[in-house]
């Protein structure tokens, strides 16, 4: 059923065909990592029907090479069964045409934004996608974008860079995609204070849902004694993650992976990758489990998880996994804060 599923996406005429087959997908794809496949598949559909349309509306092929770029938990292949957009744009742009090719792709921009939209795929709430020009552009304009947030590093610019950093090129010229990739992990890893700041607001305003006492920090009124594992979990750990792989020039945007290059580059002693990885295997599979269970009782899927309805060997490693996040948080805060004094 997955393989018929995959190769029905080349077929879909339109978004609208797309979603049905997006409904089926998130129903019936067991494996995440399969799951994450589908997303890209779909995606890169959803792009070739929107050149396909600028074609045939007189707005004639792409007129430079281009690359559109996953970025957020999509470019980190951890996406989960309920998703919203995030993307960006890069493109060349050939002397003498600018406006028009500005003019092409930010047409593009608003078909593929809309397809996915018209797919199943939400809008994002922070407008992080190629439809906001700040996510758009060439590679010589995407340069100066990252160094004028570097430039003035308040924290809603250094939110910025974190999401700009984790970026995979989807469909397109992949060259590109590395490319810009490749200079916002280049500017941010002698960034002091952008990443300072970034693990000071984690352990400050993120931190991991337990206290210093090994008690949980769960929600209010309806969600009392529930846990949210996005914001409780996830966030504080990859987020801690990605501080330090930036820190050693790693440009591989997910976090498995960031682990294993830490590892391998002595950054992390064996012991503290095993640790982070084991706390991103548990956070990813309840995670996974918590969006299957609602799906299937027919309920928007969401990260709340009640430690009283789990498994007794679940909540232990729920525990685990959150005090190896604790851990991790304040380490990286000592880490950094100490970097930008020294610095």
């Amino acid at each position: 059923m997955d393989r018929q599923l995959f190769d029905r996406i080349d077929e879909a005429g339109t978004p609208v065909d797309l979603r049905r087959l997006h409904a089926a997908a998130v129903r019936t794809i067991t494996d995440p990592r399969m799951l994450s496949t589908f997303h890209d598949r779909l995606f890169c559909r959803v792009v070739a029907l929107a050149e396909e349309a600028l074609e045939r509306d007189g707005w004639g092929p792409a007129p430079a090479r281009y690359c559109w770029l996953e970025l957020g938990s999509g470019a980190r292949r951890e996406q989960m069964i309920s998703i919203d957009q995030d993307n960006a744009l890069v493109y060349d742009s050939p002397e003498g045409a600018e406006h028009a090719v500005e003019g092409y792709f930010a047409e593009m921009a608003r078909r593929v934004v809309g397809g996915l939209d018209d797919a199943g795929y939400p809008l994002c709430r922070g407008y992080v996608m190629a439809v906001n020009p700040r996510w758009r552009g060439t590679p010589e304009q995407w340069a100066r974008r990252i160094q004028g947030y570097l430039d003035y590093p308040d924290w809603s610019n250094v939110r910025l860079l974190l999401i700009a950093a984790d970026q995979r090129p989807a469909c397109g010229d992949a060259g590109l995609g590395h490319r810009v990739r490749k200079g916002v992990v280049s500017a941010l890893r002698d960034a002091r204070y952008a990443l300072w700041s970034a693990a000071d607001h984690g352990w400050r305003v993120g931190r991991a849902a337990l206290t210093a006492l090994g008690r949980l920090r769960t929600g209010a009124e309806e969600r009392q004694g529930m846990v949210d594992i996005k914001t409780g979990l996830y966030a504080p750990l990859v987020g801690s993650v990605r501080l330090w792989a930036l820190r050693a020039g790693i440009e591989e945007p997910g976090t498995r992976e960031r682990i294993e290059v830490l590892e391998k580059s002595g950054l992390w002693s064996a012991e503290e990758a095993r640790a982070a990885a084991e706390a991103l295997r548990i956070c990813l599979a309840l995670r996974w489990k918590r969006h299957r269970d609602c799906l299937l009782a027919d309920r928007p899927p969401d990260d709340w998880v009640d430690p009283a309805e789990l498994p007794r060997d679940m909540v232990d490693q729920l525990f685990r996994a959150l005090s190896a996040t604790r851990a991790l948080q304040k380490r990286t805060y000592q880490y950094f804060q100490h970097l930008y004094r020294r610095g």
